[in-house]
């Protein structure tokens, strides 16, 4: 199996296309849209949702099956059909026009894999087996989103803010002072809704390591 490489990808108004639009094709039309994708679904039917998203000019539906072609303007494209053959010829033209093609279960095909994600706020953990197991994955997933550890997560403006502060300073803070300084004291702080006494508590720690740019 390969070793994928991975990266959150910026597909803002970029083609992404969409093959299939049954369930799981809408929830990759959905995910893709949170990100501001500009959405292609190719498919004779579709989820009711997403046939309310076409109405609403959110997204672009090809009312038909995949045809030769389809990817000529595709930034990424992912594709679900349960067609073994329509699946290889979508992969052979993806792989001549240079698109970076997930084929949801069929791992062979694929030049990308879809993670298992957890949010909180601005944080996003993804998480892969490298196709080995899904199963897996999505335990990793519930398993962070059941711990601790991603309330972390909440920390993400207060520590925005400081870092544009130190910018704006012209300082720096290197990275295992910064560590240092994200504490389960501070998150405390900022889920009992002291969100400027954290920010004072964690620059005041950070400018006592700083130094010019």
């Amino acid at each position: 199996m390969p070793r994928y490489y991975p990266a959150f990808i910026d597909v803002r108004g970029r083609d992404c296309v969409v093959i299939g639009g049954g369930e799981l094709g809408e929830e990759k039309v959905v995910k893709l849209l949170e990100c501001d994708a500009k959405v292609v679904v190719i498919s004779s039917h579709v989820t009711t949702n997403v046939q309310h998203l076409a109405d609403a000019g959110e997204v672009e539906w090809i009312r038909r099956e995949y045809r030769d072609g389809d990817l000529a303007r595709a930034f990424i494209a992912i594709a679900n059909t349960g067609d073994s053959a329509m699946d290889e010829r979508i992969s052979r033209e993806a792989e001549e026009r240079n698109v970076i093609l997930n084929v949801v279960d069929v791992t062979h095909l694929c030049t990308f894999i879809a993670p298992s994600v957890a949010r909180r706020g601005e944080v996003t953990v993804a998480t892969s087996t490298g196709g080995a197991s899904p199963a897996l994955a999505r335990t990793f997933r519930e398993k962070l989103e059941s711990s601790r550890i991603l309330e972390y997560a909440d920390l993400a403006p207060v520590l925005s803010d400081a870092r544009a502060e130190l910018r704006r300073r012209g300082l720096r803070v290197p990275p295992d002072h910064w560590q240092m300084c994200i504490t389960e004291d501070l998150l405390d702080t900022v889920q009992s809704g002291q969100s400027e006494r954290a920010y004072d508590t964690l620059l005041e720690g950070l400018l006592a390591r700083s130094e010019p740019l």
